[in-house]
């Protein structure tokens, strides 16, 4: 007896609160809804020059991956500018960019890349030039812009396809950089050989932009710590900041200071303070140093908001390359 009421009770249990909930927490249940992936328009881009494959070291993947010349220069362009750049600014960095690759291509007799046996040039920044592929590309932009922004990248390279920078018909080192600070440099100042078409100017079209100007406040303490990891044998004592002024190249970068009677070079104390470019300056406020530095990067060659600026003037592809490019042709690459 006591069993079948015992039984009777779960019965009642089940039936009148835990099957109820069940059939509840089953009707409420929502099956998440998955959004539609982004379908990229993938038209192939034609080149006068034919289809051109480049050898492109993947550091992601530690391989030489082969792939056309143009399809490549969209992964480049995607990762070197953003693309709500007018179209202009676009079109340019992607010449600059296919006539940066076509220098050092094995098959247009260049070099390769000096780091990667057998690769043209490898998707190192710090050595080669960035690149992205299709699924980083859409990890960059919000997803309601994603289309709009590959199409337009896309578009940028199609309509210069096979177009390239030459100097007395050699194609050029057309390097490139994030923002001058007002001012581009001679290749001299940053690297040892300097070419004609890389002369520093006046620019002001990237003023008012990122990067124009930003500013970095040290204390004594963390000044002599940042020096000390580079230059530990520097004499700083703790508090004195003794820097001289410094010797300055023709577009303001520092070339080189002297701290406590040591001579340091710009590119040095811009790694050491992690500082955006050399065209640096500083104030003395609260016993503490205020560097203000200008630009981005090392300032030679295409100013890639400058070039956003000019393109937003109403400047053409063309008239911003042979802007910051000095003395360069346009021209149409011819297949090796």
């Amino acid at each position: 007896m006591q069993r079948a009421l015992a039984s009777f009770f779960l019965f009642m249990l089940f039936l009148l609160i835990i099957l109820p909930s069940i059939l509840a927490r089953g009707c409420s249940l929502r099956t998440p809804q998955q959004e539609p992936s982004v379908i990229l328009e993938k038209t192939p881009i034609s080149s006068p020059a034919g289809e051109i494959m480049v050898k492109v070291y993947r550091h992601d993947l530690e391989e030489v991956v082969e792939m056309p010349l143009e399809e490549y220069l969209v992964g480049v362009v995607a990762a070197e500018m953003p693309a709500a750049f007018a179209l202009e600014a676009l079109k340019a960095q992607a010449v600059s960019a296919r006539t940066y690759t076509v220098k050092q291509m094995l098959i247009f007799g260049g070099a390769g890349c000096s780091r990667h046996p057998g690769a043209d040039i490898c998707t190192d920044p710090e050595h080669c030039q960035a690149w992205v592929d299709d699924e980083k590309i859409l990890a960059k932009w919000p997803r309601e812009d994603a289309a709009q922004n590959y199409a337009k990248i896309r578009t940028a390279v199609q309509e210069t396809a096979g177009q390239v920078l030459t100097y007395e018909e050699e194609y050029i080192e057309a390097v490139f950089h994030a923002h001058c600070g007002g001012h581009t440099a001679n290749s001299e100042e940053v690297w040892a050989a300097a070419l004609p078409y890389l002369r520093g100017k006046v620019c002001n079209y990237c003023a008012g932009t990122r990067w124009s100007q930003t500013e970095y406040v040290f204390t004594p303490e963390k000044f002599i710590q940042a020096l000390g990891d580079r230059f530990a044998a520097l004499p700083v004592a703790a508090g004195e900041l003794p820097l001289q002024a410094p010797e300055r190249t023709a577009s303001g970068r520092i070339k080189s200071l002297r701290i406590a009677g040591e001579t340091v070079s710009g590119k040095d104390l811009r790694q050491a303070l992690d500082l955006p470019s050399t065209r640096i300056f500083w104030t003395y406020e609260d016993q503490n140093i205020k560097f203000t530095v200008h630009g981005y990067g090392h300032g030679v060659g295409l100013c890639q908001y400058g070039a956003g600026g000019m393109a937003q003037g109403g400047k053409t592809y063309a008239e911003i390359l042979q802007y910051y490019y000095t003395g360069v042709n346009l021209v149409t690459l011819k297949a090796p």
